[in-house]
């Protein structure tokens, strides 16, 4: 028997991601506490060797034209010789809505205040080249059929995980930003595959295969992050310690929300055709 197709897990989904979102800047950029995880997670990526940073810098320097222009490009290709509109207008909407709400978010809405953690006050939440990176791996994935859709996932979220880690190496963001990236990607994913729902998309004939491993891959990273996380946070008067500790809670938690979010991804959108 074929599931019924049902708007409201992406609905709870969406909003589960907005309460995450939500908690994480309250958190990691509005206290003390939280900034000083975040900055040591920052700090201690820094010591990556020269040639990683290097190559890290020029593969972001790049990141939009292969995102959009390579994301783009696919998205049409597959929508349009799958005669998928409704799927190829949904991939074009929520790549541009979550890259809007980024942008609005950190240079409009939210602020950065100064809790005395660093000297850094300028937000960078969230980061705009995970959400570029995780939006492209969306609307390549939403065009997909069932039969390709977890090969697809697995690819673009490797590419988003990648982009994460590496805006971190290089500098350019913090762990947090690069998580509330792929919230704020994946709360918009979840609206539009309730409007796929919502304007009639038939239901597969067999659903999307599961992505198992991505699960345990998420939770064994997500441990690691953890144990890490509380290392850091009930040493956080020590100043300067345990810097490469947290760079490897931070780029775990990267690792294990975007395995997650792929993994989850796959499952909500299964029986869509």
């Amino acid at each position: 028997m074929r599931a019924r197709l049902r708007v409201w897990p992406f609905l709870v989904a969406a909003a589960v991601l907005v309460a995450a979102f939500v908690g994480t800047y309250l958190f990691f950029v509005r206290t003390y506490a939280g900034q000083i995880v975040d900055e040591r997670a920052f700090i201690g990526a820094a010591d990556q060797h020269t040639l990683i940073v290097r190559l890290s810098g020029a593969f972001l320097g790049n990141v939009a034209y292969l995102a959009i222009g390579g994301g783009a490009v696919l998205t049409l290709l597959i929508g349009g010789l799958g005669r998928r509109p409704r799927h190829t207008l949904v991939a074009i909407i929520v790549p541009a809505v979550a890259l809007g709400l980024a942008e609005l978010s950190k240079y409009v809405f939210l602020s950065r205040p100064k809790t005395g953690a660093t000297d850094a006050f300028n937000n960078s939440f969230p980061s705009g080249h995970a959400t570029v990176a995780a939006a492209a791996a969306f609307a390549v994935f939403v065009v997909s059929t069932p039969r390709w859709r977890p090969l697809a996932a697995v690819l673009g979220g490797a590419f988003a995980v990648l982009t994460g880690i590496l805006a971190v190496i290089s500098q350019w963001h913090r762990p947090s930003d690069v998580v509330a990236a792929y919230m704020l990607v994946g709360t918009c994913a979840c609206l539009g595959g309730a409007a796929l729902v919502g304007w009639g998309v038939p239901k597969a004939s067999r659903p999307a295969r599961s992505l198992r491993a991505l699960w345990w891959i998420s939770g064994a990273s997500a441990l690691v992050s953890l144990v890490a996380f509380v290392l850091i946070y009930v040493s956080v008067q020590d100043h300067g310690s345990h810097l490469e500790i947290a760079y490897l809670g931070g780029g775990t938690a990267i690792l294990a929300i975007g395995s997650g979010f792929t993994a989850g991804g796959n499952h909500l959108y299964r029986w869509l055709s």
